[in-house]
């Protein structure tokens, strides 16, 4: 009767095939815009191209599994099957079309999609094979929820931002995928980790090192992948030594759970229903042409202004790139002007300028999210036209905890072939000399509160929709003469 059960039947390896074909296909159509926002930003450099990594490191480890465990016992409950699917579904197509939106600001940073995408299929294979077969691989399916791009991006940051960084985490998931499929016992998983890490902390050093121009998706794909592969294989070769090297040696058994018109209907209806999910528009600032690059991440001040201060800092390497720059400029009007002060106070405005080589990651962190902006309220933005074709983007913020309005004027340029900015100009609603500014500083943790006010109370809780935008014709002024007084 055991024989019976685990022979293997005709046609057992085509059925499995066609139900997956069918879920990467589903997952495809359902999110194919996402992927095209995906591969447009990983080519233009930034580090997300580690979302396409994560499933050939899942593959890995999934075969792994399949190669040192036999087949389990047919029990199944469909009716659990199909109400833990569905809701599974319904769970991928909330995040998409309630969630997603609440984040729009900071879509290309914590990209949810990518979640929601990854609920899709686990909820898809839930109803295609049963939640039985697909929970004995839970620890694949944990991964990439735990490492999520905003979480990826947040640990490269914290270890310093380079290609090294983000390439080294690459190194040590392909090694967690090792582990979980060489682990028949906990030495074996052991050794197999630590020598993951060796052999693919070499790969990323060599590559990093020889071909430094290198895209950085290269980096994150193929030294860990390598690594991945070439233990496995390794630890494959040595278990199969004096035996035969057929990969699947056991019988098969055919799916004990049918594929049903209905499961089929219920996985693409959840795929039409999130493909006409639109994805959130953050509208960054037009990229212009600028004047040629001077060599210095400053600006030149424009006549009737002159320069108080100038700060540099450091902390944009972790998050833009090793080349990256900050520097602040206060500058103060000569004269002073009774439409922007009516008791005759000289203006006071903060020039901030971001310096990366790639404008795609200046729309990863938006303008706002270089500032320590805790219980705050922003504005609507709106786009100001200032000169030689540069458009600016304005909003004001609301802290309501220092009772100050400040107003931040941005533009993005492009001067040479790898050289972008982004200005920005600040100023405060108190017209004091002394006026308090919001500070550059690094705010992926300081805005938790804020984070936390939109997913549970939506984005009306962080938004201030009577702004007056008292400041713009300075600004505008100001912005203008700024784009004019460089060396064009």
């Amino acid at each position: 009767m055991k024989i019976r059960e685990f022979r293997t039947e005709s046609g057992i390896v085509p059925r499995l095939a066609v139900r997956w074909v069918m879920i990467a296909l589903a997952t495809i159509f359902a999110f194919w815009p996402t992927w095209k926002n995906l591969w447009s930003s990983t080519a233009g450099g930034t580090a997300i191209g580690f979302v396409f990594v994560l499933p050939l490191l899942c593959v890995i480890a999934a075969v792994g599994i399949d190669l040192r465990r036999g087949p389990d016992l047919p029990i199944h409950d469909r009716e659990t099957d199909k109400i833990v699917g569905c809701i599974g579904l319904a769970v991928s197509l909330g995040t998409q079309a309630l969630l997603l939106p609440r984040f729009a600001e900071n879509y290309e940073l914590m990209h949810i999609d990518v979640l929601s995408a990854w609920i899709f299929v686990w909820s898809s294979a839930v109803l295609m094979f049963g939640l039985r077969p697909v929970n004995r691989y839970w620890l694949i399916w944990i991964v990439p929820i735990i490492l999520s791009p905003l979480a990826y991006r947040t640990v490269a940051t914290e270890l310093g931002g380079t290609r090294f960084d983000y390439s080294i985490i690459m190194v040590l998931v392909a090694s967690a995928a090792t582990t979980i499929a060489v682990s028949r016992t906990w030495t074996r998983g052991f050794v197999g980790f630590l020598a993951s890490v060796a052999l693919g902390t070499v790969l990323v050093y060599y590559v990093a090192d020889a071909y430094p121009l290198a895209p950085l998706f290269t980096v994150q794909l193929f030294p860990p992948l390598g690594a991945a592969l070439a233990i496995g294989g390794a630890f494959y070769l040595y278990e199969r030594r004096g035996k035969s090297l057929k990969p699947f040696d056991r019988p098969l058994r055919r799916p004990s759970t049918p594929t049903s018109n209905w499961t089929i209907l219920a996985v693409f209806g959840a795929a039409v229903l999130l493909f006409f999910t639109s994805l959130p528009d953050p509208k960054g600032a037009p990229v212009a042409v600028g004047p040629p690059p001077t060599g210095e991440p400053g600006l030149v001040v424009p006549a009737g202004w002159h320069q108080l201060a100038l700060v540099r800092y450091d902390w944009p390497k972790r998050y833009f790139g090793s080349t990256s720059a900050l520097s602040r400029q206060t500058i103060r009007a000569d004269t002073p002007n009774p439409a922007w002060d009516s008791q005759m106070r000289p203006r006071t405005v903060q020039m901030d300028v971001v310096q990366v080589r790639r404008p795609s990651t200046l729309a990863v962190y938006p303008s706002s999210s270089t500032y320590e902006l805790q219980n705050s309220r922003v504005s609507p933005t709106i786009e100001v036209e200032l000169t030689r074709g540069v458009i600016a983007q304005m909003y004001t913020i609301v802290d309501d905890s220092l009772l100050l309005t400040w107003t931040n004027l941005n533009f993005v340029w492009v001067r040479g072939d790898n050289v972008a900015q982004r200005v920005s100009l600040i100023t405060v609603d108190n017209h004091e000399p002394d006026a308090h500014f919001p500070q550059p500083k690094p705010s992926m943790a300081s805005n938790a509160s804020n984070t936390l006010a939109v997913l549970l109370r939506g984005r009306t809780s962080t938004v201030d929709n009577e702004s007056q935008y008292k400041d713009q014709a300075m600004l505008q002024s100001l912005g203008r003469h700024i784009v004019e007084a460089q060396p064009w």
